[in-house]
């Protein structure tokens, strides 16, 4: 009776560890799961001074479960980095030239270590530049920017074309990354690029706009769609099929001429946008209207996936052992001494038992016969295609030929 009580009681305390180490498992698969997505937002917040619209942009970070959010028209004239409820960090930009604008991130408390620095390219654009540690060991971190920027609006740019060529020049300026590291923008652009139709195709735009625009492009449309065929950018809410209070970005209110009510309008006017290349990370990507903190706009959130990111990386490949079977081809020699020491290996084998082990014991006897006579192949870079022996001397002969041409100092090459 007490060994059988010992035994089920091992049994049992075995599986409870099994159970736990599957718990564990289950725990840290989790975890890396939700660490690998990366949620970004834009949001015109039309003021953020007030400590009580801080606290409710604070719960709408925790709300939306958000990493980064850049604020536009936050109305603050001075710099200020401070930390808001629930430990987020609240970095405002200030304002040199009025007070309308401004801009701002906040950053989740989870985020707040990935942050490397932060600069102020001018009052419209302003960016930070993050790194991401790999997930794998030897693999180099993903180092990435990430750009807020406020446009300036569609009938301000028609009327002084000016302001909006500087504005996207400073734009450019933010973008000056080097081509391996990631970036996103996102931003109020105060432009519409519509729907894409069929001609996209012709001209190779679906590179740049997904399926589900909204309304008709117009002169800021033009210049955001040049600007992201420039440095091959994609915009990202703009490729999921959803509905149209979470396609549209921006809410505006018209008198109608015939009943004279005010009826609203909605457009699509606040992008986030990735690389082209990046596609490929993006998860999802919609606006959200249930903010706790009053705005005209919605926040447009957008999710990557940043467990594929090993794709932006050449893998390495395994170094494969590969038999010199140029010198068995070419040499008569090799192949008498390959045949003879393949038979002497053969005739060695004791039999085996089962058809199974005789097949592996001579596989194993050429492979050995193989090694000692034929020889591997280097991992050398392949200076000849063949190993025949008249080809590789005439080859070495016109190499030495080169480098007595390239010797020669004198204008008489044909000594």
């Amino acid at each position: 009776m007490g060994v059988d009580t010992t035994t089920r009681s091992s049994d049992a305390s075995k599986k409870l560890a099994v159970l736990l180490i599957g718990i564990v498992l289950f725990g840290f698969c989790t975890f890396s799961s939700k660490v690998a997505h990366l949620h970004f937002a834009t949001w015109n917040v039309r003021g953020i001074s007030q400590e009580y619209s801080q606290h409710l942009a604070a719960d709408d970070c925790n709300r939306y479960n958000l990493d980064v959010i850049a604020l536009q028209e936050t109305k603050v004239s001075q710099h200020s980095d401070t930390v808001i409820p629930g430990n987020h960090r609240l970095l405002l930009f200030d304002q040199k030239l009025s007070r309308h604008g401004g801009l701002g991130f906040i950053i989740n408390r989870r985020f707040v270590s990935n942050v490397v620095s932060y600069h102020q390219v001018s009052d419209r654009v302003a960016y930070m530049d993050i790194s991401l540690p790999a997930k794998c060991r030897g693999k180099p971190p993903l180092k990435a920017r990430v750009i807020n920027f406020y446009s300036p609006t569609n009938a301000k740019s028609v009327q002084n074309p000016q302001i909006a060529d500087r504005f996207y020049c400073e734009l450019q300026e933010a973008a000056r990354i080097p081509a391996r590291h990631e970036f996103f923008i996102l931003g109020d652009f105060n432009a519409r690029l519509g729907k894409r139709t069929v001609s996209y195709y012709e001209s190779g735009l679906q590179n740049n706009i997904g399926r589900h625009g909204i309304g008709r492009r117009n002169e800021n449309g033009e210049r955001l769609l040049a600007f992201m065929i420039t440095n091959g950018l994609y915009a990202a809410n703009t490729a999921f099929p959803h509905a149209s209070r979470h396609t549209n970005t921006f809410t505006g209110w018209i008198k109608d001429r015939g009943s004279r009510k005010t009826i609203p309008w909605f457009s699509q006017i606040d992008y986030i946008l990735c690389r082209s290349r990046s596609t490929s990370l993006l998860v999802d990507a919609r606006s959200y209207a249930g903010a706790k903190l009053q705005s005209d706009h919605k926040i447009v959130k957008a999710t990557f996936d940043l467990s594929k990111r090993y794709k932006f990386y050449g893998t390495s490949r395994k170094s494969v052992k590969q038999y010199n079977t140029n010198s068995l081809v070419c040499s008569k020699e090799v192949q008498q001494s390959f045949q003879q020491n393949a038979a002497q290996k053969i005739e060695m084998n004791i039999p085996a038992q089962s058809v199974t082990d005789s097949f592996n014991e001579l596989f194993e006897a050429v492979k050995s016969a193989a090694s000692e006579t034929v020889g591997m192949k280097r991992n050398t870079a392949k200076r000849h295609r063949t190993s025949d022996p008249q080809v590789v001397s005439m080859s070495e002969k016109r190499h030495q030929l080169l480098q007595q041409l390239n010797d020669n100092k004198t204008r008489d090459r044909t000594n």
